[in-house]
C-alpha cells in the first residue's frame, strides 16, 4: 500500500439508534473508489451515555442492540 488512507467514521454528532453502521455498509464501496483503503470504527457497545456515547463508555459488552 504505497499512500493509506484512513477514514474517521465517527465523530461526536453521528446519528443515534443505529444509524451509522448502515449508512457506513452503504457507502463502503464508494470509499474505495475515492481512495480510502482504511476505515476506524468506533466500537459498536452499548454506551453509558446512550445516544450521545461514541462508544468509549461502553458498559455492556455483549449487547449490542
Amino acid at each position: 500500500m504505497r499512500n493509506p488512507t484512513l477514514l474517521q467514521c465517527f465523530h461526536w454528532y453521528y446519528p443515534e439508534g443505529g444509524k451509522l453502521w448502515p449508512e457506513l455498509a452503504e457507502r463502503a464501496d464508494g470509499f474505495n473508489d475515492i481512495g480510502i483503503n482504511m476505515v476506524w470504527l468506533p466500537p459498536a457497545y452499548k454506551g453509558a451515555s446512550g445516544g450521545y456515547s461514541v462508544g468509549y463508555d461502553s458498559y455492556d459488552l455483549f449487547d449490542l442492540g
